[in-house]
């Protein structure tokens, strides 16, 4: 279907935040330059090594151009693609498809980075399936380079562009089937935004998107065929709304949402407001903001990314880095939470039926006490420079505390930890039925509002049809939330909530309510929970003025 009304809206899938405006721009493959007929004599080895040593070259230079544009953490996407070419046993297959089989170039790449591709997507963790997409941008541009398709954009006005250079030099949302790390970081400044069909919010080039600032918005059928080439297109990758053609009005009201804000706004003493950071490379944006504190540090993002375990002194140099910027203020660190949806085939892993019911967070650390001693000494030696709170992920009662927090006391021997805090996120309904024993133990608690939706209704947070968006204002998990605040201030323990609740700042008052004095959101969401916190300030103080306004009014009007 070709949408061409004005003010037509479409819902995808929100994959990076922000607003955008801008021209349709569609990114295409231009016709192969040769054909399998063409190329009976040439040598097909030869055209592959070529090839292959060319996408190395390729990738060290997007590597490059990433760690200047970001930092070397999303640089490793592609050098993490690099050692996937660099591998071996993937090339002495390639070559023995052209040699043993009589394939040309393009086939051995076609069929042995598909079997690969199906290995992965058939695999039941969210995380693996995305690694999938990695596969397919090394098998793509293996077959742009033997093909001489070299891909470009094109839009109403210019059948042809190279990527990253916009030769009418419009703001555009860039159309495509697949949103790529590869298209990502060669886009230029004229790119506004992503419109896909194909990306997950876990995949490499989702993250890098959201890196860069980039909204995009997956999920849209066949795109290229329902987006005529005329469109304007005004993009929101907090909901996922898409208009196109919008009126000068609607134009107006959306873009309003991505002028600048103030880049900070004064502590509200209704609610402390911190911040979540996958690497040190966030710590910039989180003092543009004046966060009061990390309040989640998510450790395996890195790790997932680098596709390896970080040793003890990279750790180490990370933590110290977080909390010598932070200067005095609270800093939360979580252990590695792998598992389920964030699955690290390098660990080896035996497969799980259901791996969100299985080795994930708190059991995974348990079964592999190595990964814990690393990561226990290196917070150690980083407390030196300030408190540490650290946070045990996906604890299920006071008992699995308790073995967590002997092992990693255990790896303390030689080591100060004075400046070490324990606590865990409360994320398992069980753990909130001990939520009084516990807190007379851990130092603090945090709420993890995801998984602790997901667990409490049995509703998959990735799965469309749970309705998992409305659970969110249901009146048990407030009634959980009040219950865990209730518990936490008998026990003089502090308690902070994480998760899509605690930055939407729909929920800020409902939070204050329940007892909550303590959120952590992503920087750019502190701006609107600081402001709706201090709408809940506002109205307290108005409060007693207006009731004592309406009592006088009701005693001029008594006989």
């Amino acid at each position: 279907m070709l949408y061409t009304t004005t003010g037509i809206q479409l819902k995808g899938i929100p994959l990076s935040p922000g607003v955008a405006w801008g021209r349709a721009c569609f990114y295409g493959e231009a016709t192969p330059f040769l054909t399998f007929d063409h190329r009976e004599a040439i040598d097909e080895a030869g055209r592959l090594n070529e090839t292959l040593t060319w996408m190395v070259k390729r990738l060290e230079v997007l590597a490059q151009e990433a760690e200047a544009k970001l930092d070397s953490g999303m640089a490793d996407v592609f050098r993490m693609q690099r050692m996937i070419l660099e591998d071996p046993n993937l090339q002495q297959r390639l070559f023995a498809f052209i040699e043993h089989q009589g394939l040309d170039a393009e086939r051995a790449v076609e069929k042995q980075l598909e079997q690969y591709q199906i290995q992965l997507q058939t695999l039941e963790t969210e995380y693996l399936r995305q690694r999938a997409a990695d596969i397919a941008e090394i098998k793509q541009g293996l077959l742009d380079h033997l093909r001489r398709a070299t891909p470009f954009l094109h839009c109403k006005d210019m059948p042809h562009c190279e990527i990253g250079e916009c030769r009418l030099k419009n703001d555009h949302i860039v159309i495509a089937s697949e949103l790529t790390s590869h298209l990502l970081i060669e886009a230029d400044c004229h790119v506004k935004g992503f419109l896909v069909e194909k990306g997950g919010i876990h995949s490499h080039a989702a993250i890098l998107a959201r890196a860069l600032g980039l909204p995009v918005i997956g999920g849209i059928q066949h795109p290229h065929q329902a987006i005529p080439p005329h469109a304007k297109i005004l993009i929101n990758g907090d909901t996922g709304k898409v208009i196109l053609n919008p009126s000068a009005k609607t134009l107006h009201q959306g873009t309003r949402q991505a002028q600048p804000k103030p880049s900070k706004i004064g502590p509200i003493p209704e609610l402390q407001v911190m911040v979540n950071i996958d690497t040190p490379a966030d710590l910039q944006e989180a003092l543009t903001v004046a966060a009061e504190g990390i309040g989640l540090y998510r450790t395996e993002t890195e790790v997932l990314m680098k596709g390896r375990l970080l040793t003890e002194t990279e750790q180490e140099a990370r933590y110290t880095e977080v909390v010598k910027t932070m200067a005095g203020r609270p800093v939360y660190i979580r252990l590695l939470d792998l598992g389920a949806d964030k699955a690290a085939p390098w660990l080896r892993l035996p497969p799980e039926e259901n791996p969100a019911l299985g080795c994930r967070g708190a059991r995974l650390l348990l079964s592999h006490p190595e990964i814990l001693r690393e990561q226990a000494r290196a917070l150690a030696r980083a407390s030196i420079h300030g408190p540490i709170h650290v946070i045990y992920p996906m604890v299920t009662d006071r008992d699995q505390f308790h073995q967590l927090h002997a092992l990693f006391n255990s790896a303390l021997t030689d080591l100060p930890s004075e400046s070490l805090l324990h606590g865990i996120m409360f994320e398992v309904p069980s753990a909130y039925l001990q939520a009084g024993q516990l807190f007379q133990e851990i130092d603090f608690g945090c709420i993890g509002t995801n998984d602790l939706v997901q667990y409490l209704f049995a509703a998959d947070r990735t799965n469309d049809n749970t309705g998992y968006d409305a659970l969110l204002s249901h009146p048990v998990l407030w009634e959980l939330i009040q219950e865990l605040a209730k518990a936490a201030q008998a026990a003089a323990k502090p308690l902070s909530l994480c998760g899509e609740l605690g930055g939407n700042a729909h929920f800020t008052q409902k939070i204050i309510a329940a007892g909550i004095q303590a959120v952590s959101a992503n920087p750019k969401q502190v701006f609107a929970v600081r402001q709706a916190a201090r709408r809940v300030t506002l109205n307290k103080s108005k409060g007693p003025s207006n009731k004592q306004g309406d009592n006088a009014e009701e005693r001029k009007k008594a006989p």
